[in-house]
């Protein structure tokens, strides 16, 4: 949260990107659901950082998103 919080000023990925930062954590869970294999403790630290950094943006985005409607629609009540 906190590289998040460090880099949103300079800019963060559109709702698309951030969807396909999850990709890797789910995919890595699914294939060792599924077969034999077992990742590595290096593969889980960096599928579990894009994972974060993916869901806390699309976190970040929404909350944006949903203020900013709010304040249209209390622009529009109060010139009512």
């Amino acid at each position: 949260m906190t590289a998040l919080l460090l880099t949103w000023w300079a800019g963060h990925p559109v709702p698309g990107w951030s969807a396909l930062l999850l990709l890797p954590l789910i995919a890595d869970g699914t294939i060792q659901m599924c077969t034999a294999y077992e990742s590595s403790n290096l593969r889980r630290l960096w599928t579990g950082a894009l994972f974060g950094y993916g869901l806390m943006n699309l976190l970040f985005l929404s909350a944006a998103a949903v203020f900013r409607w709010g304040y249209r629609v209390g622009l529009t009540l109060r010139g009512a």
